[in-house]
């Protein structure tokens, strides 16, 4: 039987290439891997601030849209303020022109009711509304049993519509610009201060 000639060993024979290729192998899906992980962290990082950016963008835009919002509500308040004003002063002018007396007759009445024993009732009006009130004050006398003295007196700066009714334990003003100005605090309490200046007032 034939044997087949050993080869000799040699010491200077390098083992070690078949291991550098294995760990050169691995450090490169090391290295991928490492790379990989660190992409998705960077896009992860990215994508979060990218949201966040977007996220304060909408919250910026949806601020400035609620101050507009209400910017406008405040406008169309204002508007309302003066619209309730200016209807309110025109009813009361409508119905000044059509009953200039009505508001002093109601006051009258009322003060009648209270001082119906007082010795006497001075009633002071605008001088061109002398003898009409004069006719009324006669008129009221008798319905509500008022025996005492009845003066009228005019005075020209007294409104017309307006009057001053005194007696001996008290007295009563009817004042139609004290009213107007007591229409625009009901209406601002409702609406909160707005500028209020370009309603007129009625000259007294």
């Amino acid at each position: 039987m034939t044997m087949g000639t050993a080869k000799k060993f040699m010491f200077g024979t390098d083992f070690r290439e078949g291991g550098r290729r294995a760990t050169t192998e691995a450090d490169i899906a090391s290295a991928r891997a490492e790379g990989f992980s660190a992409g998705q962290e960077q896009g992860r990082r990215e994508a979060e601030s990218q949201f966040n950016a977007l996220v304060g963008k909408l919250v910026r835009s949806a601020d400035k849209l609620v101050a507009d919002e209400q910017k406008r509500l405040a406008e169309i308040e204002g508007q309302a303020a003066q619209v309730a004003i200016v209807t309110a002063q025109g009813l009361a002018r409508a119905a000044l022109a059509q009953q200039p007396l009505a508001a002093l007759e109601r006051a009258v009445r009322e003060c009648l009711g209270h001082a119906r024993l007082a010795p006497h009732l001075v009633v002071r009006v605008n001088e061109t509304a002398v003898e009409p009130v004069e006719s009324m004050l006669a008129g009221l006398a008798r319905e509500m049993g008022f025996a005492g003295r009845l003066v009228v007196l005019g005075q020209p700066d007294i409104a017309i519509g307006d009057g001053r009714i005194e007696w001996a334990d008290g007295g009563f003003v009817v004042d139609g610009a004290r009213l107007e100005q007591l229409v625009e605090q009901a209406v601002a309490s409702l609406f909160g201060p707005h500028q209020l200046g370009g309603t007129e007032r009625r000259s007294s």
